[in-house]
């Protein structure tokens, strides 16, 4: 009879993890005090047993006195593409082979290979037909435009786009706000949230291309004035990006997950612009245009900031493109910033910072006011926050010729929607630092977030488990 073989090891695998209780797995991992064990496992019980989500007021950080709204022109897509700023010289140079390597090129390496390269060209397709000045934070351009078309009596117009004269009236604000939601879901946005326009978020100014192509440079800055009407509120949408197309990066695939969510905002931020012309009240659809879309984002409770400088989401973590709807309708009732522990668990993580090719994400124990590096003309100072160095990760993009994604699929956060990974969720949100590193590490234990790995690209491909035809 053959003895089977006991582990008395501590280590701790997934099944295992689950099996003694995440709470208990976690606390046993880490070095403390048996008392002290004691008190943070009824801790973890404690704050895991209701609903851990604080909400906030106001803007949860802080927000110096001097700080000033964004110029889009400091912007780094838009001084990239079109050399808006005295100092973008490089970036400029940066956006010129980025596109050259995008659309011109492709290499037998994996995940930058023809077939690479068409995935990610199918993906962006319809954003770049449409919309394609959006991702360079460029408004009012494509479907996205800025028109508030009043129709003429008896004009037919089919597609939709006027401002009806007859203003639709909700029983309750709170009606109003569940319809619009329900609304931007049916259209294909993951989560929304509505929030009250903040100046502070909106672009000082705006960059006219056509005057740049055209040889006015004295002509392509302009302001406020050419919007349409005054915003009361901004109606903020977040896009899951697919699961296993991020875990990919850095590759054209990746890109291929980033662009296909490009696509589909810049569709739904027109189809909702479009309901609320309809139900008669003015609206612009945006994406990466206009405001800054992860303030507005955090204003409007869909998640945290984090030390990457993405949003962090509670159910999709960093794995989500962000568009939104300025609006002259403010019978809704808003929603307040959340806080569920994703910047206090970036205090001591810092995976996204050490997958980060370029070197571009801080390693800064704490937020700050102000980047810790020289000449960041890019950066709206005066949000306590982390700050990347947004110059260093355009850089690294044109080396890939695709945009990179390492710092998402490194990410903790960035999980598939598993039961068990929402209870570690609620356990980093509850507990010290300790706890922290100790998640971190299981989560490289468990294989999550390796970034680079060309097997993730097979694991994409891969036909097992999956249904194409319904059956």
């Amino acid at each position: 009879m053959t003895n089977k073989k006991t582990d008395n090891s501590n280590a701790i695998n997934r099944r295992n993890f689950l099996k003694l209780g995440a709470a208990g797995a976690a606390i046993g991992a880490v070095t403390l005090p048996a008392k002290a064990k004691e008190s943070v496992v009824k801790k973890i019980d404690e704050k895991t047993a209701g609903n851990f989500i604080k909400t906030h007021d106001d803007f949860p950080h802080e927000v110096r006195d001097d700080y000033k709204p964004h110029s889009n022109k400091d912007i780094m897509f838009t001084a990239g593409w079109w050399g808006t700023h005295p100092e973008a010289t490089d970036v400029h140079e940066s956006a010129k082979k980025f596109a050259e390597k995008t659309f011109m090129h492709f290499e037998e390496k994996k995940g930058f290979d023809q077939l690479s390269k068409s995935l990610n060209a199918g993906a962006w397709a319809l954003h770049n037909k449409v919309s394609p000045m959006s991702s360079q934070a460029i408004s009012g351009e494509g479907i996205l435009k800025w028109d508030q078309y009043k129709k003429k009596e008896g004009e037919f117009l089919p597609h939709h786009d006027w401002v009806n004269s007859h203003q639709y009236k909700f029983s309750s604000k709170k009606t109003a706000s569940d319809t619009i939601k329900r609304a931007a879901r049916l259209y294909g946005a993951s989560l929304v949230g509505i929030t009250k326009r903040d100046k502070r978020w909106d672009y000082a100014d705006f960059v006219d291309p056509h005057a740049i192509m055209e040889g006015r440079p004295e002509d392509a800055i302009y302001g406020w004035e050419r919007f349409p009407f005054e915003p009361k509120s901004v109606i903020v949408m977040a896009f899951e990006m697919d699961y296993e197309a991020i875990a990919t990066a850095p590759s054209d695939v990746e890109g291929a997950g980033a662009g296909t969510k490009y696509s589909e905002m810049t569709k739904v931020a027109y189809q909702l612009a479009i309901f609320l012309k309809q139900l008669g009240y003015q609206a612009v659809p945006c994406g990466n245009d206009t405001g800054l879309s992860i303030p507005y984002a955090i204003a409007a409770g869909l998640g945290e900031g984090s030390r990457m400088g993405n949003l962090i989401t509670y159910k999709y973590g960093p794995r989500v493109r962000l568009a939104k709807v300025y609006t002259d309708f403010d019978f809704v009732e808003y929603d307040k910033p959340i806080e569920f522990g994703a910047m206090d668990f970036c205090k001591n993580c810092m995976r996204c910072a050490d997958a980060c090719p370029g070197k571009a994400i801080s390693f800064e124990k704490e937020p700050t006011f102000e980047p810790a590096y020289d000449g960041a003309w890019y950066n709206a100072k005066g949000v306590k926050k982390y700050y990347m160095d947004a110059k260093k990760c355009f850089h690294t993009w044109s080396e890939f010729g695709t945009d990179c994604g390492s710092c998402m699929a490194s990410c903790p956060y960035n999980k598939p929607d598993f039961w068990h990974h929402r209870l570690v969720d609620k356990i980093t949100a509850a507990m010290p630092g300790p706890v922290h590193n100790f998640m971190r590490e299981m989560d490289i234990l468990f294989g999550y977030g390796d970034v680079g790995n060309p097997e993730k690209i097979d694991v994409f491909y891969n036909p097992e488990g999956r249904s194409y035809n319904g059956h």
